[in-house]
């Protein structure tokens, strides 16, 4: 069976994504009392600072804050793009953006989230969508919506 190497792209862009979020939404506070509080001798104390360890970690990196984990995923992405919705021509009023795209990689293999924003500029929904040379943009099921969601939420719509 031939390597997909689009679709597994996308499977690593699908764990790095999950683990951004995880560290964006780390108790840091948690995690900075029970640092200062080591040597730790109770199992669960332990335990808990190994959990927290783990989430506030990005491909090898311990982000210090939540500012620095959103600071990882306002750099992950090659471009982000939004469009709007139809109206008619020669009117005064353009419609707000409805759609947005961020372009994770590009080429053979390229990688992409695309999705709806509600009337606040906030993705409402999101999918992602692998494509590699001479084939076209097929989506990748194997995420979760809640980490899209989050992962999209992250950056700024609106003019």
């Amino acid at each position: 069976m031939e390597k997909n190497t689009a679709k597994e792209n996308g499977r690593g862009w699908v764990s790095s994504m999950a683990a951004m979020v995880a560290a964006l939404e780390c108790d840091y506070e948690r995690l900075h009392e029970l640092d200062d509080a080591r040597p730790l001798e109770d199992a669960d104390e332990i335990a808990e600072y190994a959990e927290l360890n783990a989430a506030a970690t990005i491909d090898g990196d311990l982000m210090d804050d939540a500012n620095a984990a959103l600071e990882r995923i306002i750099e992950s992405p090659f471009s982000l793009q939004v469009r709007g919705d139809w109206y008619s021509p020669g009117t005064m009023e353009k419609p707000d953006a409805s759609e947005f795209e961020i372009l994770l990689t590009t080429g053979g293999p390229a990688l992409r989230i695309r999705g709806e924003l509600d009337q606040h500029m906030q993705p409402s929904r999101a999918w992602l969508e692998y494509q590699d040379w001479g084939t076209g943009w097929t989506q990748y099921f194997e995420v979760e919506q809640d980490t899209l969601l989050s992962f999209s939420s992250c950056f700024y719509f609106g003019e």
